[in-house]
């Protein structure tokens, strides 16, 4: 696993000792016992604590030893000496964890993996585990991002099936998928974590997370139904957003719609709209110009691209459908000037490029 090369990085955070034959702990003697770091360094092992102390940190420090590397050496040693003192070694991970989180994310990180390396059927353990490990794929170092996203997506589906009324893994589901943007995915764990509490402080914060995202679920749908090319059921979907928030891209992907209809004034309009909200990006422009075009417009197309050009500078696709408007009007000259500047253009698609040079040949040009 990718991921086991990430927490062997955190190897540089354990220290190990060795207790002398007077201890009163037998079993942790001969072999080497792994204590955190920043444990030391905080003066948690002065040798002014109590020998109970001692060993609550070395019990720390096995867990996330495991945590780090599960092929460690003397792994199957650590969990024989867990099993003796601890009743039940993910519950106390999870305890553990949750109480160290505050100050030190990536130890409570790592002591919930060692609990569930060691017991991975412990589905709150596991759900922490998991709640903990997503976030990491938006640090600055995203080189193991997927794998952060996939294993946490893993191990929540697995409480699920564990349990398929473990409320809170549904809800975590929803908020990882909220952050990757697939909010449709991300409204149905929501939903169901919804049916699946009776807590009214989490049912209203679930609630919340609904009203946050069911917007761009919405937008998302929509985009669903444009892709299958269902432009009806899109315009349901859209009318139905835009009849209670007025949002740039809701009016756009409308206007897309539209012309996919060939209701070209519908999707003028709803261009104007995107326009008006205060969205601006190339395809708009290029899309309201041919909307403007197929209705007959040309003139106002060819201004709208200019437009477009003055923010845009040399986009190639606004070029093009220039050249291909002012070849419509009888505008050869200027569309000749347009066609040799955009072929000198270092980002042009084959595709462009081969359609110019087509044109240049049936119009002599």
């Amino acid at each position: 696993m990718r991921l086991d090369d990430y927490f062997l990085t955190f190897t540089k955070n354990l220290a190990y000792l060795d207790l002398k034959e007077s201890s009163d702990y037998p079993v942790l003697e001969d072999i080497p016992l792994p204590i955190y770091v920043d444990d030391m360094q905080s003066g948690i092992m002065t040798g002014t604590m109590s020998e109970r102390i001692e060993i609550e940190n070395f019990i720390d420090g096995m867990l996330i030893n495991i945590g780090i590397d599960r092929e460690f050496l003397y792994n199957e040693e650590y969990k024989a000496i867990l099993t003796q003192f601890l009743d039940d070694i993910s519950k106390y991970a999870s305890s553990k964890a949750i109480a160290v989180a505050d100050e030190d994310l990536n130890k409570a990180l790592l002591l919930l993996r060692g609990g569930y390396i060691l017991n991975s059927s412990d589905n709150y353990n596991s759900y922490l585990y998991a709640r903990f490990l997503w976030p990491k794929a938006y640090d600055s170092d995203d080189k193991y991002k997927e794998d952060f996203i996939r294993e946490s997506l893993d191990i929540l589906q697995n409480t699920i099936v564990n349990d398929e009324n473990f409320a809170i893994s549904y809800y975590e589901l929803g908020n990882i998928y909220a952050n990757l943007g697939e909010y449709i995915k991300a409204r149905s764990f929501y939903d169901k974590a919804l049916q699946k509490t009776d807590a009214p402080e989490a049912e209203n914060e679930i609630r919340d997370k609904l009203t946050e995202i069911n917007d761009n679920a919405e937008i998302e749908e929509s985009l669903y139904f444009i892709g299958k090319g269902d432009y009806n059921n899109a315009i349901k979907k859209l009318t139905g957003l835009l009849s209670n928030k007025k949002r740039a891209d809701a009016y756009y992907y409308l206007g897309v719609a539209y012309q996919n209809i060939g209701q070209y004034e519908n999707s003028i309009m709803a261009f104007e709209n995107a326009l008006d909200a205060g969205t601006e990006f190339r395809e708009l422009y290029n899309d309201y110009a041919v909307s403007l075009f197929l209705n007959d417009r040309q003139l106002d197309a060819l201004s709208v691209i200019a437009e477009g050009l003055e923010k845009f500078p040399q986009d190639p696709r606004l070029v093009y459908n220039k050249i291909q408007i002012n070849l419509t009007i009888g505008n050869i000259g200027k569309a000749k000037e347009d066609i040799d500047e955009l072929l000198t253009y270092d980002d042009l698609t084959d595709e462009i490029r081969g359609n110019l040079l087509i044109i240049k040949d049936q119009y002599k040009i």
